[in-house]
């Protein structure tokens, strides 16, 4: 799995947790508070780790980027 993906499994399983959970935040279909929930990781911080190492910026700013328009990821 190492070879073929690039990673191992716990970081290749969150990579899809954390694209799914920009689909809610794009598709405006959950909280925020909810979302760590709803996108599968146990804790908020799990997510907020993820979702920062895979996008770059936390999921409340990537809302806020998204509601200026001026996304750039």
């Amino acid at each position: 799995m190492n070879n073929y993906f690039g990673c191992n499994f716990k970081q290749l399983i969150n990579s899809y947790r954390v694209k799914y959970a920009k689909s809610l935040l794009d598709g405006d279909r959950c909280l925020v508070k909810d979302l760590f929930k709803e996108s599968g990781f146990v804790s908020k911080s799990a997510f907020y780790t993820a979702f920062h190492k895979r996008m770059g910026i936390t999921p409340l700013k990537y809302l806020a980027t998204k509601s200026d328009g001026g996304m750039n990821l």
